[in-house]
């Protein structure tokens, strides 16, 4: 159940072979939507690697939800905080959410949702954006649950070669 479900902000340290699973899964959905991305272990170790680089920085952080001492799900966030030119206010992105699939459905997602906007309000951002594939229609639901609405159009047209 969801009130069994705990989330925690994610050390350095604790990136580990658990977390870069949960990216390749997350990569793998994707990548059968999109095909972007390669669901490789070896842009598992890069995303690990590239979430520690920013960590250490100060520039995003990783929260974790964990059922029963289990990782279930994750989400990566970033705020701008050195953005190159002036802004009129602090923006934050959610890169990443990500919930096995066996967990979806428990509200896992949202808790992961609203513990990001409460660490970035906390952080003075004032805005909090982010991006989601239209074909995901349930996370597209959760995110105009909690307030998110549609404001840019990505568009994409293959190239044949």
């Amino acid at each position: 159940m969801a009130n069994e479900i705990e989330v925690h902000l994610c050390r350095v340290e604790d990136i580990d072979k658990t977390l870069k699973q949960l990216w390749l899964a997350l990569a793998l959905e994707m990548f059968e939507v999109e095909h972007y991305t390669m669901p490789s272990e070896a842009n598992a170790d890069r995303w690990a690697n590239f979430v520690r680089e920013s960590l250490t920085g100060g520039k995003s952080f990783l929260l974790v939800a964990k059922s029963e001492g289990k990782v279930v799900g994750f989400a990566y966030a970033t705020i701008f905080r050195d953005y190159p030119l002036d802004v009129a206010e602090l923006i934050g992105a959610i890169n990443d959410v990500y919930v096995l699939p066996e967990f979806r459905g428990k509200s896992i997602g949202k808790k992961l949702m609203i513990e990001c906007m409460n660490k970035m309000q906390a952080e003075d951002v004032k805005a909090v954006r982010l991006i989601v594939l239209s074909e995901n229609g349930s996370a597209v639901k959760l995110y105009q649950r909690l307030g998110f609405r549609i404001f840019r159009y990505g568009m994409i047209k293959p190239l044949k070669h």
